[in-house]
């Protein structure tokens, strides 16, 4: 059965939460789907990097704004170790428990594991922070909304809208399900 709403995709970290000690590191990379050679040394104990998280500002916010007319789902590269902290985060300070998609393997990168698993759920739009993941969406979705973080700069698409709140997509995200006949709109 279809669904009765367009569906959003949120990514996590930079997002709907702030980062590992406040910090949005890298830039557009010419390697975003190749895999990683080793992992990040982090890897082993990465699901306690996102332990007691604040959100970020205006996510909550924006999050039920949005959800008040789409189906939202969550996709973050974190690994499957860190679905437990992940679910309990969107449950305590979202008040809700959206579907989530995690990365099993540090062998697939973070952009490539997106661009892999959301363009089948044929989201009307994607949230995310990293460059490399919003320009490989925005060649299989129709609509990516980037967090306009410094590194972010010249990343451009028709499609790759910058936004400083999560709130601040409302209009487009209305004009485009309006646009596109999509029922919910």
């Amino acid at each position: 059965m279809g669904r009765s709403r367009p569906l959003v995709t949120f990514d996590m970290d930079g997002v709907l939460c702030r980062n590992p000690l406040g910090i949005n590191p890298g830039g557009v990379s010419s390697d975003a789907t190749s895999p990683p050679r080793l992992p990040r040394p982090t890897w082993p104990i990465e699901r306690w990097l996102y332990f007691r998280r604040k959100p970020m500002p205006g996510a909550v916010e924006g999050f039920h704004a949005i959800a008040e007319r789409f189906e939202c789902a969550v996709v973050s590269a974190r690994g499957e170790g860190s679905r437990p902290l992940t679910e309990d985060w969107l449950a305590r300070t979202l008040g809700v428990s959206p579907p989530v998609r995690l990365r099993s393997s540090w062998r697939e990168r973070s952009s490539a594991f997106k661009a892999r698993v959301i363009p089948p759920l044929k989201p009307l739009a994607h949230f995310e922070d990293d460059p490399n993941t919003a320009l490989l969406l925005a060649e299989r979705i129709p609509h990516v909304f980037l967090v306009d973080w410094p590194r972010n700069h010249g990343v451009e698409r028709e499609n790759i809208h910058r936004i400083e709140r999560i709130t601040d997509a409302l209009p487009i995200l209305e004009a485009v399900a309006g646009d596109s006949g999509v029922p919910g709109s």
